[in-house]
C-alpha cells in the first residue's frame, strides 16, 4: 500500500496532525521481556512457565488481564498476587531485550519534523512505559503518555484516547489512533479518531479486522512510508 495509490489513506493524511500510537506490538517488541517475567511470576507461584507465543496473545489489555489469561482463573486473590510478583521484577527489567519496531525511530522523527502531535496511549502502566520510551531514547518526541493506570478506564474505552485530546487540545476528526488490537481499534472508533491497523504487532487480527479500522498496515516499513 502506498498513499498515492490508496484515496482514503490520502484523505486522512491530509486531515491528520495528532498521531497516537499503541506501545507494545505497534512501537515496540516486548515480547521477550513480557514473557520472562510472566513466566517468573508463574514458578514464583508454583505453575511451570509458559512459551513466550502462548503468553503474548494476552498481551496488550493491561497486567491484570495478562496474569488473569496465562494463570486461566478468576481466582482474585491468585492474580493479585501473580500481578505483584510480574510487576515487580518487569519494573526491574523494563528494556532488557525490547527493542523499537524497524523505521520507528525514523518515524517518529519525520512527525516530528512536520509538526505533528504524538502521542501513545497503552495500557501498559504509565510509569514503566515512560522508563522503556526513555530508555529506547525516544520520549522526547512524545507529547503525552496514557498509561494504563492514567485514567479509570483502560481501552477498549475511549476515555484514555479523549483524556489525551483535551491534553493536547486536538480534535478526534484530525486524529488517527494506530494500534495493533480490536482494544485499540474500539478505542479509537468510540472516540471519534480515524483508526490504523497494524499487523506486525501481537494484537488478534482477525478479530481487530473486524471492527473494521479505516487503515491496515501490513509492516512498520509501510507505517513509516505512508505518514513520514
Amino acid at each position: 500500500m502506498d498513499r498515492q495509490s490508496n484515496p482514503e489513506v490520502s484523505r486522512i493524511q491530509t486531515k491528520i496532525n495528532t498521531f497516537l500510537f499503541d506501545l507494545d506490538g505497534t512501537l515496540i517488541n516486548s515480547s521477550k521481556d513480557i514473557a520472562v517475567a510472566a513466566n517468573y511470576a508463574l514458578q514464583n507461584l508454583g505453575f511451570s512457565p509458559l512459551p513466550e507465543e502462548e503468553i503474548i496473545k494476552h498481551v496488550g489489555y493491561g497486567g491484570e488481564k495478562l496474569i488473569q489469561g496465562i494463570l486461566n482463573t478468576n481466582n482474585k486473590d491468585l492474580i493479585s498476587k501473580g500481578v505483584k510478583i510480574f510487576r515487580e521484577y518487569y519494573f526491574s527489567n523494563p528494556a532488557v531485550h525490547t527493542t523499537l519496531y524497524p523505521y520507528i525511530d525514523r518515524l517518529l522523527t519525520a512527525l516530528k519534523e512536520q509538526g505533528k502531535t504524538i502521542g501513545v496511549i497503552t495500557n501498559k502502566y504509565e510509569d514503566i512505559s515512560r522508563q522503556i520510551l526513555e530508555k529506547l531514547g525516544v520520549m522526547d518526541r512524545i507529547d503525552i503518555l496514557i498509561g494504563g493506570d492514567t485514567t479509570s478506564y483502560k481501552k477498549p474505552r475511549p476515555e484514555p484516547i479523549l483524556y489525551a485530546l483535551t491534553k493536547l487540545g486536538s480534535k478526534p476528526e484530525n486524529t488517527v489512533m494506530i494500534g495493533d488490537s480490536e482494544a485499540d481499534i474500539q478505542a479509537g472508533k468510540q472516540a471519534g479518531t480515524k483508526t490504523a491497523l497494524v499487523l506486525y504487532g501481537f494484537g488478534k487480527k482477525e478479530i481487530a479486522l473486524s471492527y473494521n479500522p479505516d487503515i491496515v498496515i501490513k509492516s512498520s516499513e509501510e507505517l513509516f512510508k505512508l505518514f513520514s
